[in-house]
Order: C-alpha cells, then structure tokens, then sequence
C-alpha cells in the first residue's frame, strides 16, 4: 500500500510540472508512437511500464517499450544506428556507451527548453557536467546517479559479540573494513560460520559474464591501481597504453578470484540483480553494488536485515601500483581510497533519426522530472539511484521510505563520500568502451573459472584493448580519453 501511494504521489507531482502549453493543448502528440529501448527486467525498464500510461493519457502519444538483455543492448542499439533502421525513438542507455553514441551523432542535441524544465542546476555536477554531453553539447537527460558501495552486515560487524574473538586472531578490531585486506580478513571469519539466522557467506559478488558483473571487479581493482593525482587508469594518458593488465590490476583480480570460495557456490553464474535479491535475505557478510540494495534492504516485502545493514564507501587498498614509477607505493595514511564511479548511470537520449522527436523529448523530460527521480531513487526494484543535490537533502524523503534516520545518514552519505573523493575513478567513456569492456569479460571469467591464471587473462585483455585502439585511431581514442577524465598533461 505504501508503494502505491508513493506512486500516486509522483503522477500528481509530475502532471503539476508538465508546461502549461501542454495543459492548453489538446493532446499534442495524438497519433504519435514512441518506441523506448532500455535493459530487460524491471530495473530501469519498470518505471516506463508504471508511468508510460499517465503520459498517454495526458499527450495523447503512445509508449511502446522494448527490452534486451545487457549482453545484447548494445549491438541491438547500435546496429540500429550503423543501419539507419529507426527502430527506436528514445534511448535509457549507460553513460558509458556515449563515445558511441553521440560522437557520431546518432542522438539528437538536447532542447534547451528540455533543459529547463528538468531543473538541471538541481543536478550534482558530475551527472551534469560529464555525463550527459559530448564535447559542448548536451545530448542526454540525467535519470540515474550510479557508484558502486560497500554494504555489510553491521549488527556482525560493528563490535557485538564476534569482536573479542576476531580480534584475537586477527590482532586488530573488528569493524567496517577500510582496506580490501580487512574486507578479506572479516569474510573469511565470518564465512561458513553459524548466526542466528543460520550459516552465513563472507562475500556476495556479481561474477556472470555478458551482465554488468565486471563492474565489480573494476572496483577491486580501483583501490590497488589508482594513482592519487592521476586520472588515467584504465590507459596511460602519454600514449594509451592499456594498464589493465599492470600489478594492481592483477592483484585486484587475484582477490576477485579469492571471492568464488567466500560466497554462494552459486554466485559464479550471478548477476547483480541475484545479488540483490539474495543479500536482503541476510546470507552474506558484505556486498558490492550501486546504490540500489538501499532500499531494497528496507522493504520489508524482500528484507530480512532491515535496520542491521551498514552502508559504506568502497574499501582501498593498502598499497597501490605505481605504473609511472613502475613500483608499489604504500600510502602514508594506509589505505588508498579510491571510489569508482561505476556506470556513471542511466541516462535518456532521443534517437537524431526519429520521426517524433518533440514527442520522445517531452515523454523524456516526463521520466525524468525532479520530483519522479526522487520518488523512483527510495523505492526498490526502479534501478535509480540519487543524482540530484534535493535528493540529497530530503531526509525526510528517506525516512518516509523506511529508512532509520541513521541509516539514512550513512547511506546518502557513503554515496556523497564515493562521487566527491578527488581520488575516484571516473568510469571509461570513450569511443569502443563497450568493445573494450566485453573483451575483458570474456579473459576474467576464463581466470575465475581457473582456465588461466590472473596474469595471463589480463594479458590478453590488453593485447585486444591496443588491437581495439589501434583499429579506432590511437590518436583519436587518446584524445578523448584525456578529455573524458580532464586530463591536462599537467
């Protein structure tokens, strides 16, 4: 029921933000069909399905969803736009798909009237200024803010009745772990162990290829290859060469391999959105993951940890490689943070190709309202997480949702630390970024499944990443590499 009303509560909100040219006009798009291409599932895609029927009735237009899974979204999009087709209208697609997309102008140029009435000075800079526009020119609408964070089990992990004993044996206290050293030293511990609500895993992480699984190994691997003061980390920003395969990043995925034996057998073959229903229920210590197992652990529909889940910013790592200098360094303060900016987040685009711009643009705008995202960020299962500076500041929003004040707190908070830390890691956003990332996929499941070693698996990932640049344009990919970090070669 409560749901319900919250989704009574965005229409009205929303209809009270549509532009009072739409309100005098008839039906303004009658007649005309938008066809919307997102991922499969209700992530992301559920929204449309809610609130597709409030715009219809309001415009007269109408809504036609098609859904792929990820591992086809995006060659179904872009042999759309190689073709010519005009499949689709409207596009949700991932941030990081945009050297692909709007290098080549297959979107259209945002309105600026659009702009307007989405409020985008509402909007954190991040999602604003790098996310949604190639070069000078907006091609996209903010929808979603996505970093990866840290979830874990607080009522096992902030003291209580394992401390004593965890420390122990491990000669430290038991605590949120800041380091991936002590994220394995507590998951490991608690792994296999007996709770109060049965045995209980150390680790639940996404690993099945052909989904967005990788995403967590990049997170592994941000904290051991990130230079502070360096925004290059996926290529050397001198000459674009792949770094993926350097110490830190073997080291990274050593530890992810170090995950198969600490979490559901089953976990090999999972997607986040398993993650995200097996965590709720209370069967590992910790997860990764955006922000959307937040709400999710608080609805008490699918949650059985509500209110014992503690919410935090992604472990570092202890030391960190070096590849400029060719060495490991140790930071002064222990741990190297490294936040990644995993995704970057959904964004929506209108096809340059379309027959119903104005239409797609408006349904956009509807989708994309203020007041829609902050509704559709605390409520579970949309795939939307905070991108906007109100999102932030309504506690209340929170609360209402379900969330204790503290929770709340730490988790808003775990997410603002993540997308302000002047050392995170800036998702890649260039031209082939999904060409690059599948090819990695394939070489890190090849390694968790024990084909071969770590080493050789990102060896071979960096030999296809320099046969990828050097068929895109090495000078043409470096360049827009520096400019998608804000490189300045200073």
């Amino acid at each position: 029921m409560k749901r319900f009303i919250g989704f009574l509560v965005i229409l009205t909100l929303v209809v009270a933000l549509v532009p009072s040219t739409m309100a005098q006009d008839d039906k303004p798009f009658a007649g005309q069909k938008i066809v919307v291409v997102t991922q499969v599932g209700r992530s992301i895609g559920g929204p449309v399905e809610d609130f597709a029927p409030d715009w219809e009735e309001m415009t007269g237009g109408d809504v036609e969803l098609q859904q792929f899974a990820w591992g086809d979204l995006f060659e179904k999009t872009i042999t759309a736009f190689d073709t010519g087709s005009g499949d689709f209208d409207m596009l949700i697609f991932p941030a990081a798909w945009s050297g692909d997309y709007m290098a080549p102008g297959y979107l259209d140029p945002a309105p600026q009237e659009i702009l307007d009435k989405i409020d985008m000075d509402d909007v954190i800079p991040l999602y604003r200024d790098r996310i949604i526009a190639w070069g000078d020119t907006v091609y996209a609408l903010p929808y979603d803010g996505d970093s990866h964070m840290l979830y874990y089990r607080k009522d096992l992990v902030d003291g209580g009745e394992y401390a004593e004993e965890f420390e122990a044996e491990y000669g430290y206290p038991l605590a949120e772990p800041k380091t991936w050293t002590e994220y394995y030293d507590i998951a490991e511990f608690f792994n296999g162990r007996e709770t109060d609500m049965g045995p209980i895993f150390g680790v639940m992480e996404a690993m099945k290829r052909n989904t967005q699984a990788f995403y967590v190994y990049f997170s592994h691997a941000a904290g051991y290859g990130k230079i502070p003061g360096n925004p290059c980390f996926f290529f050397s920003c001198e000459d674009m060469t792949p770094q993926v395969n350097n110490p830190g990043w073997v080291r990274a995925l050593e530890d992810y391999i170090r995950s198969v034996d600490l979490g559901p057998p089953e976990q090999v073959n999972w997607d986040v959105a398993d993650t995200r229903n097996y965590y709720p229920a209370g069967m590992s210590v910790f997860n990764i993951d955006w922000g959307d197992v937040g709400p999710i652990s608080i609805d008490e529909n699918v949650s059985l940890i509500k209110g014992q889940v503690g919410f935090a910013p992604l472990p570092g790592g202890d030391q960190y490689w070096d590849y400029e200098a060719g060495e490991w360094v140790t930071p002064e303060s222990g741990v190297n943070e490294a936040p990644f900016i995993a995704f970057g987040g959904w964004i929506i685009g209108v096809a340059a190709d379309s027959d119903v711009k104005e239409a797609a643009w408006d349904f956009a705008a509807f989708m994309a309202a203020p007041e829609m995202v902050k509704e559709l960020a605390v409520t579970g299962g949309t795939g939307i997480n905070p991108a906007r500076f109100s999102q932030f500041e309504a506690l209340d929003l929170w609360v209402d949702a379900g969330f204790d004040e503290e929770s709340a707190v730490d988790y808003l908070d775990a997410i603002l630390t993540g997308i302000n830390h002047p050392n995170a890691v800036l998702d890649l956003r260039i031209t082939g970024t999904a060409e690059y990332q599948q090819t990695l996929d394939v070489e890190i499941t090849r390694a968790i499944a024990g084909e071969i070693s770590a080493q050789e698996a990102l060896d071979n990932a960096a030999a296809a990443w320099d046969e990828i640049t050097d068929r895109l344009g090495r000078e043409n990919q470096l360049a827009q590499y520096r400019s998608s970090v804000g490189y300045t070669g200073e």
